[in-house]
């Protein structure tokens, strides 16, 4: 060992001690080594101990680093790309720092999502708070060490971020301080809390505090107290010496005030993964009086989900029934069904849930649960009601709307507390942090009706009731996100324009119709008096709906009403509680209104559920479906611009209907995905886009509108492929010019959803649908049941119990069951004369031949078609990571056949959108959304402050 000697003393020593341990002791106090370094400066006798000291410590690399200036703590600072503060040896820190994501969802949480797929692992936030942050490597090692600086007392807090592998001998973070004359009795017998380090050609160091990972990505934010050390020459070294772990570092500072840490030991702000839908109706069951909607969202699935006939009547017609045809012909709409609707809930569900179901619970617990596990960590769950629809169909009990909102309210709280183990209510943003920290979902109380607490007349409105009303259902009901205008005008302001049905409900309810004026500078062409929806043909024929002559108003039609002296001040008494502002269903001018308002304040606004008037076609040249023009409740450019700029939210509703591709006005995003299957995912896709891009890559969620009147997303193969291109319904939606392009869009589609299993309830309603007469017709039909039958094992040949399946259907199946020719049926059946051919032709599909010249005609002519559909569905088994199934009773459910049937099918509907062409990166923000609602909120509560009212 080499011997050195003391520099008080001169007696030997060991190497690296810098002093003997009697002179040491003399001079150090007592033992603790920060209570002692605060009485040194009190100490006059320890100078000249330390004078002694300081002759011993004169060494060239100590020479060389006081001749360099010290740097500033701001230096430490890995927020951007600049290291020129930093030393590094080894290879560990190469191309250091990183920016951005680099950990995928599986790397970070395994087993995150327990339903498979591959659509929610992409980059998942582990917290890091800048931008540039340090990740090394597994395979490289190292050290990163920082110049020398100056512990600033003005700046006490050393703070930073760390994950990773855990162990303080291999990975690890260290803040060091420099050996001087002036510590050396400070810190010299302290080497059990303060080791002695030494770092080549650089001198000596205590090591003050370190740090090491702990087992997850995950940023762990530590903060020290260094103000005792004020005056220093400090430096913070990152070592990585194994290859067999990784540290992750980020955002080093030294703070003026300590920052708060989260309870799990992040930064109170850290991002948080999962995505929010901010548009949802859990407890529509209990809305309109109870007379329309049917099912419950919770309780023993054959009671919630039984069958609908004792609400909508035999076969759906309406019959025998309070709810009456009108409400069940609207819900024919799809499945090509003429009258009424199928009835079959639990367990068959052989008549719902079905994507274009609106009087049917799409949101049972199970179906909530498998979304939350899908990814789904916040929604927002409004109370709805419509008074006028309750008094149509003579609703059994109180159905205003000021009763509705306190009995949906409570029922939510009940269906949270039911299932508190994976849900809860937050009224706070620090709740909604803590319960999705928590892995719960995180409901927000909501509510969207046409009169809010009575205020429907702007003559006999009281601003004091209006705050009274408020300070309610904020304080004693919970609600935190609200609607001040809903489908009518009312005392606050007037609502948007884009539905005729909705004329009939303003004048229920205010005794007057939509005053209107021509909106066409701001691109609208929707022209109240066009609408062709059958419940408005209907109320004018029984002489309920007799509106003014609106044809007398040139072009396209806006409402005249905008936010009113009332509505003025009730945003901002909502403000002043802090409560979330939702602007959709405002006519334009309440939109400015409300807007000005918010920038005033710096407050920021959130669109539910919502479209882009960018987006729609043009009245006459390419549609001449009065639904797919613009209108004003599709909101502009210049207002998401403005919603941007206030820290807001906006929700793309899950329903697109039916609009232009987003390249039409975004070209940088030419093929991104496809626009060739009206009112699928790819219809939605264009719409989020376009929202991602004008939000700048932040604040963009769903918004289903699910049990709100609103249908979902189509399928992209079987018989309601591209359904939103022509609706086919006679008195809905006919689109004689998009229609011509129906067989274009269902030929186009690829890459489907791959599931885990194939489906097990191949029954005859599954192939029904608006392609029968023109598309494909009754044969075609036939093919698709087949191809059912064929995936779910239900063998013809050996099963002759297979319930509702066609004749034909059935031979087709045979067909592809069969293993050999010969098995093959030759001679017709008596009543089915073309049994040998569908068989036949089936059998040379699935094994992969052509027919000869030798085979019938009937073969001949029916290959084409059976092979076509064969490719269908073989395209409908994408490339993703199998998804896991949904299923209900003896159900299950197929995005690429069924669309998006229940609530629960949303992962699916994530899954293909990435299959579609959305990638990893395209879906950040919506895997942060349930933050960036969490942040709008927080902005919320801090602007509150400064309102006064």
């Amino acid at each position: 060992m080499q011997e050195e000697r003391c520099a008080t003393c001169g007696k030997d020593i060991s190497h690296g001690e810098l002093a003997c341990s009697q002179c040491l002791a003399e001079s150090q106090g007592p033992s603790n080594a920060r209570s002692s370094f605060q009485q040194w400066f009190s100490r006059r006798t320890f100078l000249a101990g330390v004078g002694a000291v300081l002759l011993g410590l004169v060494t060239a690399p100590w020479n060389t680093v006081r001749a360099r200036p010290l740097g500033s703590h701001t230096h430490v600072s890995i927020a951007s790309r600049d290291l020129s503060f930093w030393e590094a040896e080894g290879r560990a820190f190469d191309q250091q720092p990183i920016f951005g994501d680099k950990f995928s969802a599986s790397q970070v949480k395994p087993g995150l999502v327990p339903l498979g797929g591959d659509y929610w692992d992409g980059p998942y936030p582990v917290g890091n708070l800048s931008n540039y942050w340090l990740s090394t490597e597994n395979e490289h090692t190292g050290s990163l060490t920082s110049h020398e600086f100056a512990i600033d007392a003005n700046y006490p807090w050393f703070s930073f971020q760390i994950s990773g592998h855990t162990d303080l001998k291999t990975h690890r973070l260290e803040l060091l301080v420099r050996v001087t004359a002036t510590n050396v009795g400070t810190f010299a017998t302290q080497t059990s809390s303060y080791p002695l380090v030494s770092i080549p050609g650089q001198g000596k160091f205590y090591c003050i505090y370190q740090a090491t990972g702990h087992g997850t990505e995950i940023m762990r934010q530590e903060v020290l107290n260094v103000g005792w050390l004020a005056g220093e020459p400090a430096r913070v070294r990152i070592i990585d010496n194994s290859t067999l772990g990784h540290i992750n570092i980020s955002d080093i500072h030294f703070l003026a005030e300590a920052p708060q840490v989260a309870v799990n030991g992040g930064a109170v702000n850290t991002p948080l993964w999962g995505w929010a839908d901010i548009h949802t109706h859990p407890a529509a069951n209990l809305a309109f009086g109870s007379a329309i909607f049917w099912g419950q969202p919770d309780g023993p699935i054959d009671q919630a989900l039984a069958w609908c006939s004792p609400l909508h009547g035999a076969d759906g017609t309406g019959i025998v029934s309070n709810t009456g045809p009108l409400m069940a012909a609207a819900e024919q709409k799809g499945y090509g069904i003429d009258i009424g609707h199928g009835v079959g809930g639990f367990p068959l569900f052989d008549g719902w849930p079905k994507f274009t179901t609106i009087i049917h619970q799409q949101m049972y617990i199970d179906w909530l649960k498998r979304s939350y596990q899908g990814g789904l960590r916040l929604i927002v769950a409004h109370a709805v009601n419509n008074e006028a629809l309750a008094n149509a169909f003579n609703a059994p009990m109180a159905y205003d709307d000021i009763t509705m909102v306190e009995v949906q309210i409570a029922a939510l709280k009940a269906l949270a507390s039911r299932h508190s183990d994976w849900m809860e209510i937050a009224y706070t943003p620090a709740d909604a942090r803590r319960i999705i920290g928590e892995n719960k979902l995180v409901i927000v109380l909501g509510i969207e009706v046409d009169t809010l607490g009575g205020f429907g007349d702007s003559n006999t409105c009281v601003d004091a009731d209006v705050l009274a009303y408020l300070q309610h259902v904020y304080h004693d009901l919970g609600v935190r996100h609200l609607f001040p205008i809903h489908v009518a005008n009312n005392a606050f302001g007037g609502t948007q324009m884009y539905m005729e049905l909705f004329n009939v409900d303003n004048h229920y309810l205010r005794g007057k119709y939509y005053e209107v004026e021509d909106g066409s500078a701001t691109g609208v062409q929707f022209r109240l008096g066009e609408d062709t929806e059958a419940a408005v043909t209907i109320e004018r024929d029984l002489g309920v709906y007799n509106p003014p002559d609106y044809s007398k108003i040139p072009g396209g039609h806006v409402n005249r009403a905008g936010l009113t002296i009332h509505g003025n001040y009730m945003i901002q008494a909502m403000m002043s509680l802090g409560i979330i502002i939702d602007v959709d269903h405002m006519s334009q001018k309440s939109v400015d209104g409300v807007l000005g308002l918010a920038e005033l304040y710096n407050y920021p606004v959130v669109l539910g559920h919502t479209g882009f008037r960018e987006l729609s076609w043009q009245r006459g040249t390419e549609t001449n479906n009065s639904h797919k023009y613009a209108h004003e409740g599709l909101k502009t450019a210049a207002t998401i611009q403005r919603i941007r700029n206030l820290g807001g939210v906006i929700a793309p509703i899950t329903n697109q209907d039916d609009i232009r591709p987003v390249s039409d006005v975004i070209p940088s995003l030419t093929a991104k995905v496809n626009n060739d299957c009206a009112g699928s995912t790819k219809t939605w896709a264009q719409s989020y886009l376009y929202a991602i891009t004008h939000m700048g890559g932040q604040g963009v969620a769903i918004g289903t509108d699910v049990n709100g009147f609103a249908r979902f997303p189509a399928p992209r193969f079987g018989m309601n492929a591209g359904y939103n291109l022509d609706y086919n319904i006679s008195g809905y939606g006919p689109d004689t010019i998009r229609n011509p392009l129906r067989a274009q869009q269902v030929a186009a589609q690829s890459n489907g959803v791959r599931y885990d299993a194939p489906i097990i309830s191949p029954r005859h309603y599954r192939f029904e649908g608006v392609l029968l007469g023109d598309v494909y017709n009754t044969t075609d039909q036939d093919i698709w049941q087949a191809m059912g039958l064929y995936n779910a094992g239900l063998n013809p040949w050996t099963n002759d119990t297979i319930p509702d399946a066609t004749r034909p259907a059935l031979n087709f199946a045979k067909g592809f069951f069969a293993t050999r020719k010969s098995q093959l049926d030759i001679l017709p059946d008596p009543l089915d004369l073309n049994s040998p051919f569908e068989e036949k032709t089936a059998f040379l599909v699935k094994t992969g031949q052509q027919p000869s010249s030798s085979d019938a005609r009937q073969v001949r002519d029916l290959y084409p078609k059976v092979l076509a559909i064969w490719q269908r569905w073989q395209s409908m088994q994408g490339n993703n990571t199998p998804l896991t199934r949904s299923y209900a009773g003896q159900r299950d459910f197929d995005i690429n056949i069924d669309g998006v049937a229940h609530y629960g099918m949303l992962p699916d509907m994530l899954q293909d959108l990435k299959n579609v062409g959305l990638t990893d990166t395209d879906l950040i923000p919506l895997f942060r959304s349930a933050n960036d609602y969490i942040v709008m909120w927080e902005k919320c509560e801090q602007q509150k402050q400064q309102i006064q009212i």
